[in-house]
């Protein structure tokens, strides 16, 4: 069956026949299948894993070792048998798209190859992504952040104004020129209370204490800064921060409003995920809420730990009161002595830890299912190798080895010449050092592209044209990044700064472009390549023509 397909390509499909593309394709296809389906398998979230060490998690640079060695295997045992027979350079008759379909067929067997660990990754987050839908994983991940007000767990830090004033919104934008919108209304919602300044005083340490530091405000009343009113909750990333802060906001007003039926459904709510999941606490919803209803301060509480094996850390115990903390610690905690060290467990505990462990890598395959900044990696990975085989392919040994060299050496130079430039100019500024060395290279390409044109019109001989064609394949696809990074650097060296750094002015619109669609930009390239290797390869395929000397 094998002999007699090819046979048939041979006689009907020639280029398919000498390049081995169905061969190779049906074995590339069968790797990429065999990675999807270890990714989805090794995939499976452990929804009793207290560390946040997803055993499956360690297969992923096993799976990018065998990516490197398969790939590697795959493509030399190709190119053994795709080297063969070579009728570009034995002048056998050729269509003229010929060419550009060969370095198709090249460029697919490579994407096809360097995608493996892409595919892995894919169906390792697809499995997370098949326990439950997205609309499910935020009702859970939900009743964990507002839960977790509940458990041990860090505080906020001290703020002198009235932290329910703030305006969470702004503080969850990452982006200050967002920010810069919003001014307005920042400073309508941001209120700092006139305070008077407590005089810092030193206590028998000798160290600084300022007695205000033990307090927080909250709906413009005082509240000790280790109440669960000050306590921090959880965050998750399936959703914005926003999110997370109205979680907190919603528990805290029902704990201010004493709205108890309210804490204990969030309670109970709890305990039917931990039977869901078959995971174990030592306590009931009922005792979990005597524990921790402690309406008038909410700081004389029960602390319940997160996990079984989970140090705690009261920070309630005066560092200076020893009778207190080992009377406390005797109470409320289990001590462990391993060695001199002390560890202080709890002694009544939820599994919150491991319900976080899980909805946060349930969480994570829901924020970006496709990461396109690998993707853009890896396509640029593989276009980078096609053309380098492809120029093997149409050049000889001798002109392909010293085009390696040549550029090696011209790019050490040019690196060190647009040095010598830089320090040289009198007003020089670090952000100018990548704009003298692309704009030496943009001559260097256009020079080169040139005089190749030349040397097809010319039809005398190829004279360095042979080195010259390799090194255009080499550099041609990083054209419209040398543009792209020419105006990027330019606007970059070009922008009035204050004194530290930050621009004064506000970008114009084609430097927001620039600025702001990088990886667009990218991927635009990808369609520029295809796009200029059609008619180059018919150039190339002239140019063979053209007698050595």
């Amino acid at each position: 069956m094998f002999k007699k397909t090819q046979n048939y390509l041979l006689l009907h499909h020639p280029l398919l026949w000498n390049t081995k593309f169905i061969p190779v394709i049906i074995i590339t296809l069968i790797i990429n299948i065999l990675f999807f389906a270890g990714g989805y398998l090794t995939g499976a979230v452990d929804f009793n894993d207290p560390y946040r060490l997803n055993e499956y998690r360690h297969y992923e640079p096993m799976a990018i070792f065998l990516n490197l060695i398969i790939g590697l295997l795959v493509i030399i045992v190709w190119l053994t048998f795709y080297f063969r027979n070579n009728g570009f350079k034995s002048l056998y008759p050729k269509k003229n798209n010929s060419l550009y379909k060969e370095w198709l067929i090249i460029l697919t067997v490579c994407l096809l190859t360097c995608s493996n660990t892409a595919i892995y990754e894919y169906a390792f987050d697809l499995r997370a992504r098949n326990y439950y839908s997205k609309e499910e994983v935020i009702k859970r991940t939900n009743l964990l952040s507002r839960t977790s007000i509940f458990v041990d767990g860090p505080f906020h830090h001290w703020s002198r104004f009235d932290r329910t004033q703030r305006n969470e919104l702004l503080d969850s934008l990452e982006n200050n020129n967002h920010r810069y919108e919003y001014k307005e209304y920042d400073e309508e919602m941001v209120v700092i209370p006139e305070v008077e300044a407590v005089t810092n005083v030193y206590n028998e340490g000798n160290k600084l204490y300022n007695p205000e530091w033990d307090t927080v405000c909250y709906f413009e009343n005082q509240y000790p800064i280790t109440s669960l009113i000050n306590k921090q909750n959880l965050k998750f990333s399936i959703q914005e921060n926003i999110h997370d802060s109205i979680n907190e906001w919603r528990v805290k007003t029902w704990m201010l409003n004493r709205e108890k039926d309210s804490i204990k459904k969030l309670l109970d709510d709890f305990f039917v995920l931990v039977n869901e999941h078959n995971l174990q606490a030592n306590i009931t919803s009922k005792q979990w809420f005597d524990f921790v209803y402690k309406p008038n301060d909410y700081n004389d509480y029960q602390i319940v730990g997160n996990d079984e094996f989970n140090e705690i850390n009261d920070e309630r115990k005066s560092r200076d009161n020893e009778e207190y903390k080992t009377r406390n610690d005797l109470e409320n905690n289990i001590i462990q002595k391993n060695g001199s060290v002390t560890i202080v467990l709890p002694k009544y505990y939820v599994p919150l830890q491991r319900m976080e462990n899980t909805y946060d890598r349930i969480s994570g395959a829901y924020v970006s299912p496709i990461n396109y900044g690998d993707i853009l990696g890896i396509i640029y990975f593989a276009f980078i190798t096609s053309l380098v085989i492809f120029s093997f392919r149409i050049s000889s040994v001798k002109n392909w080895l010293i085009s390696v060299i040549s550029l090696g050496i011209t790019g050490l130079i040019t690196f060190i010449f647009s040095l010598i430039i830089i320090y040289s100019l009198i007003e020089y500024h670090s952000r100018s050092q990548p704009f003298t060395f692309i704009t030496i290279w943009a001559v260097i390409l256009i020079v080169c592209l040139i005089y190749f044109v030349y040397i097809n019109r010319q039809k005398t001989s190829k004279k360095l044209s042979g080195i010259v064609v390799n090194a255009l394949l080499w550099i041609l696809p990083f054209s419209l990044v040398m543009v792209y990074f020419y105006l990027y650097t330019y606007y970059d060296a070009t922008a009035i700064r204050d004194i530290n750094g930050s621009r004064i002015y506000e970008m114009t619109g084609l430097e927001k472009i620039i600025h702001n669609n990088a990886l667009e930009f990218f991927y635009i390239n990808l369609g520029f390549i295809l796009l200029y290797m059609y008619p180059f390869t018919k150039l190339i395929k002239k140019w063979k023509g053209i007698a050595e000397a």
